[in-house]
């Protein structure tokens, strides 16, 4: 069998990454796109102090054709990171990966690229995404709202059924649906969708800049939930409990209101 006839690039955006679990994710990647007819990937690291991870990523692109290294004099947030790609890239499908994702297969990619490509009205697709025990992140959310955000930092069991209803239970995850609010940690674009909305919104230092380009891309396109398709995610987010963190979701969350309206509920 020969190779599918799809042009696929993909952007991950490094900070402060072990070494080895780049090669990792880099093997992973290769190994599940070999059967794609060209695949290319950006790696970017937002910290460019780690000299070890920058002469990591410069040495593997010197030696691999298909891998491209960016090391940005200043880290500029995670958007502004994966969008110094949109302009050196020209394939079909652009995937957005955190670094902390694996794909299970080639037929995990192989049912996203077959269901975009008989789907052309899809700019954005969101597979379902699992803890590496198998379990479902429920990251799949509606769109955003003054409740559901401050909700997001209460703990305990107030207002369950809102919490619940916000990320999409008790059935959302089970079958294909237009999506509101997706996920930054695993996205594939149509790329020519993704130039036409020229990327990420470069205001959002982290948080909210996923849910933003959701938005953008349903105001052109449709974006589509597709558990058809699995892929599995670490969940490194230890930033969020910090104060620093704290106040950077909160900063997001202005930005995000201002520009898109401030909806109570």
């Amino acid at each position: 069998m020969g190779k599918a006839l799809v042009k696929i690039s993909a952007s991950i955006v490094l900070y402060n990454n072990d070494v080895e679990e780049v090669k990792k994710l880099i093997n992973n990647f290769f190994k599940v796109t070999e059967d794609i007819e060209e695949v290319n990937l950006f790696l970017v690291n937002n910290s460019p102090s780690n000299v070890k991870l920058s002469d990591f990523i410069l040495d593997i692109s010197d030696k691999n054709n298909h891998i491209f290294a960016i090391v940005p004099k200043k880290n500029r947030g995670f958007g502004t990171g994966h969008n110094l790609v949109v302009n050196k890239i020209n394939s079909d499908f652009h995937f957005i990966l955190n670094p902390d994702i694996t794909i299970g297969g080639k037929s995990e990619v192989n049912a996203m690229i077959h269901f975009m490509e008989n789907n052309e009205n899809y700019g954005l697709l969101s597979p379902l995404i699992k803890y590496p025990d198998g379990s479902i992140q429920h990251l799949l959310k509606r769109e955003s709202t003054l409740l559901d955000m401050a909700l997001r930092f209460v703990g305990g069991p107030f207002f369950k059924k809102r919490k619940q209803y916000f990320v999409n239970l008790p059935d959302g995850y089970s079958k294909i649906h237009h999506a509101e609010n997706v996920p930054g940690s695993f996205m594939m674009f149509r790329t020519s969708i993704l130039k036409k909305i020229n990327g990420f919104d470069e205001k959002y230092f982290l948080y909210m800049e996923d849910s933003d380009i959701t938005k953008k891309v349903n105001e052109i396109s449709d974006v589509v939930f597709f558990p058809d398709a699995v892929v599995y995610h670490e969940w490194q987010r230890q930033n969020r409990k910090s104060i620093k963190g704290v106040n950077q979701m909160l900063r997001s969350m202005c930005i995000y209101f201002n520009k898109w309206g401030w909806k109570l509920w």
